[in-house]
Parts: C-alpha cells; sequence; structure tokens
C-alpha cells in the first residue's frame, strides 16, 4: 500500500465513525495525535510523507460527495 492509499483509509475510517462530519474527524486526529501514532504508525509515516496539497485533496475526495 502507498502513503496515499494508507493516509486515505485512515481518514476515511475516522470520518466514516464520526457521523461524516469533517470538523470532528479533524479534531479527533488532532487530539488523539499521539495515540494514533502509536496505534497506526503507517499513518505517521504517510502523514510526514505526504505534502499538504496531497493530504487536502485526499480530504476533498473524501468529503466531497457529501
Amino acid at each position: 500500500m502507498n502513503y496515499k492509499e494508507i493516509y486515505s483509509n485512515f481518514i476515511e475510517l475516522i470520518f466514516e465513525e464520526h457521523n461524516k462530519d469533517i470538523e470532528a474527524t479533524i479534531s479527533y486526529i488532532n487530539t488523539n495525535q499521539a495515540k494514533i501514532y502509536e496505534w497506526k504508525p503507517e499513518f505517521k509515516e504517510a502523514k510526514r510523507h505526504l505534502t499538504s496539497g496531497e493530504k487536502n485533496d485526499i480530504i476533498w475526495k473524501i468529503i466531497t460527495p457529501f
């Protein structure tokens, strides 16, 4: 799996768990960043390797159907 897929899959999972609320998703990730990095080290690696633009594109693709 590549970095974009890892990042996308995790963001989409959290987005679904927070009832498709992007604000709650971002807040959850920011608040629990240390725990997430321990739980999902591949997400930390993906987040580090992707540019802000790439991350924004991934998030945009996840939220645009709504």
